[in-house]
């Protein structure tokens, strides 16, 4: 496998988003590593790439640490440690790591993905938008900038511009499970339920594992045909939101209403930037 290839593999391997949604990543970035890198170089990134592939981001995590402090100049090994850290919830780390690999390399075009994931799931909606947009000023048709700018400004609550941007991600690749979840669940808050539970229908058609797009079925089939006996005020539910164990992830409100712009719930357990399966 070339080294293109092998870094487009792990690309589209590591946007994962586990909850509720998966994404699958695009981004065509420049390679991990180079014909010029130190051979111990390549060897440690090559095998922490494939360990996060393989779903053991805790032992790519081992070796990137100390792979950083030989090559702290090197914004790939900061890219992939953040992608690493991100698989792990720990994004704080992973916002950190992404910023190195931004101010190292202010055109590595994952990197910005894969900041504004981050930022999205310390509940930064408006950074994770900013930084979302950075990687569209390096490359307009990159999918999964556009699909997590419209998670971002669904857990707003802004409903019309979430549209909006899936139907753009949707446009560059028409796989993409998360992108028709989150633009059924827009479109059903506009009024539109029969749409959204039609992209509803597609989007499990891609992923029928995805636990985020059955409960949104389910909130949006609640819609059309109501149930007497519910108390709760369907309309206010936010299935972007909602984990997909039931229980709300740390700083959400029980009630999984939409948060006002004000809120800055703690959602790190929301997504882990960057990959897909």
């Amino acid at each position: 496998m070339s080294l293109f290839l092998f870094q487009w593999a792990v690309m589209s391997a590591l946007v994962l988003l586990p909850c509720p949604n998966a994404r699958v990543a695009s981004v065509q970035a420049d390679p991990l590593v180079s014909a010029g890198d130190p051979p111990a170089y390549a060897k440690v990134m090559k095998k922490s790439a494939r360990a996060i592939l393989e779903g053991h981001p805790e032992r790519a995590i081992r070796d990137l640490v100390t792979l950083e402090r030989a090559y702290p100049d090197y914004d790939m090994v900061h890219f992939l440690l953040g992608l690493a850290y991100g698989k792990t919830d720990q994004n704080a780390k992973s916002v950190l790591e992404e910023q190195k690999a931004i101010l190292l390399n202010p055109k590595n075009e994952p990197a910005h993905v894969s900041y504004g994931i981050a930022l999205g799931n310390t509940g930064h909606f408006r950074k994770e938008i900013q930084a979302e947009r950075e990687a569209l000023s390096l490359n307009p048709k990159d999918e999964v900038a556009w699909e997590s700018i419209g998670w971002a400004y669904a857990s707003l609550g802004k409903w019309s511009m979430a549209r909006a941007s899936e139907e753009t991600a949707i446009r560059f690749r028409k796989e993409d499970s998360s992108a028709h979840m989150i633009l059924g669940v827009s479109m059903t808050h506009m009024g539109f339920p029969e749409e959204g539970l039609s992209e509803e229908k597609e989007a499990a058609r891609l992923d029928p594992d995805d636990q985020g797009v059955k409960r949104a079925i389910a909130w949006i089939s609640g819609i059309l045909h109501p149930v007497k006996t519910r108390s709760e005020d369907s309309g206010h539910f936010n299935p972007i939101l909602s984990p997909e164990n039931g229980t709300a992830p740390p700083g959400l409100p029980n009630s999984l209403s939409t948060p006002s712009q004000s809120q800055n719930p703690a959602a790190s357990g929301l997504r882990a930037p960057v990959v897909g399966h």
